[in-house]
């Protein structure tokens, strides 16, 4: 929970609402602070317990040494959490978070996901016989082995279509598909010449196929492109959290350093009332995720959903966003907002925008009723009826 993006924030909203009619623990990283998370998020957490993931003891620490960038290498702190967290006999757990191998510590489970993930043993003769033996602690203590996760959940929810099919495709699981909890950010103010685009600041990793990056860094050079609007006014905002490790506070610094000169401001860790503000006087928004990857050959790298194109909308900021992944789910092109497959598609559906007001007030109008498929109440709704049917007497989740 140290991040503060979509992921943290369905987590969050998840949790809030539940605890209205059940007795909620929210577990999180040692030194999470849940409060400032919930006010980052305006979300209501005052009936939540939260409750901190301890750090693995001496004999957890061995099998969680790490080795590499492998996932089979943080069995000792799957354990170790296992454990913690069955302690407290919890009669149904939920699992929100991205690439997840914890084994379900409790009777019934739901795995929230985002993207699915398959196990990959480390490279080396010695690395898979230690992840061997891990493997086979875990199994003896939990009943799967990591591999065999997904298999210790009662119900697998998938966040969209595209993700759904994914985990029909490597899960073999059929999903429920409940798409995130979007906040209303309108409404909007009087429009200013202001294109806007929100996401989290992370250092782009070409060999992690574990994160999705943003794009902000191709927005930039786009942007620059586009003088003819710089000299009508027109600015771009970046808003967005910055990831804690120095490669990602340098890639900040480096955009940062890079927009020098051009009509761009940037909002690192701006807070919920300067978010909605950009929101509601941002004309035009901008999406990227997935750019310069195919999704059939990178599907991971794609948008999965999309919250803050979603939010954009509901201020009447007109999206022109990327054609891939969850994007095409909330974008209809043409109706409510632009797709484009390129950045010369990009450049040209924006510039055309600039120029045709009746054509920006046609699409805000639009994309403000669109939003209302993603509200807050409608993401409450699915899961009440996936979690009533799963704890029909509504205790401890």
């Amino acid at each position: 929970m140290g991040a503060k993006g979509g992921g943290e924030k369905l987590s969050l909203v998840m949790a809030g609402h539940l605890s209205r009619r059940h007795n909620v623990w929210l577990f999180v990283p040692e030194g999470s602070d849940v409060g400032e998370l919930g006010r980052y998020f305006n979300v209501d957490l005052s009936r939540v317990k939260a409750a901190p993931l301890n750090s693995p003891g001496l004999m957890f620490s061995a099998l969680a040494r790490a080795r590499g960038r492998s996932k089979a290498d943080q069995s000792g702190a799957l354990l170790h959490h296992y454990l913690q967290i069955r302690k407290l006999k919890l009669d149904l757990f939920i699992n929100n978070t991205y690439r997840s191998d914890l084994v379900c510590p409790s009777a019934r489970g739901i795995y929230m996901c985002m993207f699915p993930h398959q196990y990959q043993p480390p490279r080396g003769l010695v690395r898979r016989a230690r992840a061997a033996l891990k493997s086979l602690t875990v199994k003896a203590v939990t009943g799967y082995a990591p591999a065999e996760m997904i298999d210790s959940y009662t119900e697998v929810a998938a966040i969209t279509r595209f993700t759904g099919e994914w985990v029909r495709k490597l899960w073999g699981r059929d999903p429920h598909i409940i798409y995130p909890a979007c906040d209303r950010m309108g409404p909007g103010a009087a429009k200013e010449k202001i294109i806007l685009h929100v996401g989290r600041f992370a250092a782009e990793r070409e060999w992690d196929d574990e994160h999705h990056h943003k794009g902000q860094r191709v927005l930039l050079e786009t942007f620059g492109r586009l003088t003819d609007i710089h000299e009508d006014g027109w600015q771009l905002h970046f808003v967005g959290s910055v990831g804690r490790d120095e490669e990602s506070a340098n890639f900040a610094a480096a955009l940062a350093e890079k927009a020098r000169g051009l009509p761009v401001t940037f909002h690192f860790d701006a807070d919920f009332g300067k978010l909605r503000d950009l929101y509601r006087r941002a004309s035009i928004y901008w999406h990227a995720t997935g750019y310069g990857h195919p999704a059939e050959e990178f599907p991971a790298k794609q948008e999965h959903f999309g919250i803050t194109t979603v939010e954009a909308m509901s201020a009447g900021v007109v999206p022109v966003v990327i054609a891939s992944g969850g994007q095409k789910e909330i974008v209809t092109h043409g109706a409510d907002g632009l797709l484009w497959e390129d950045l010369d598609g990009l450049a040209a559906q924006t510039v055309g925008l600039v120029r045709d007001e009746n054509l920006r007030a046609r699409l805000a109008r639009q994309a403000v009723l669109s939003s209302e498929r993603f509200s807050r109440e409608a993401f409450a709704a699915s899961l009440d009826r996936l979690v009533e049917a799963l704890l029909p007497d509504g205790p401890v989740v």
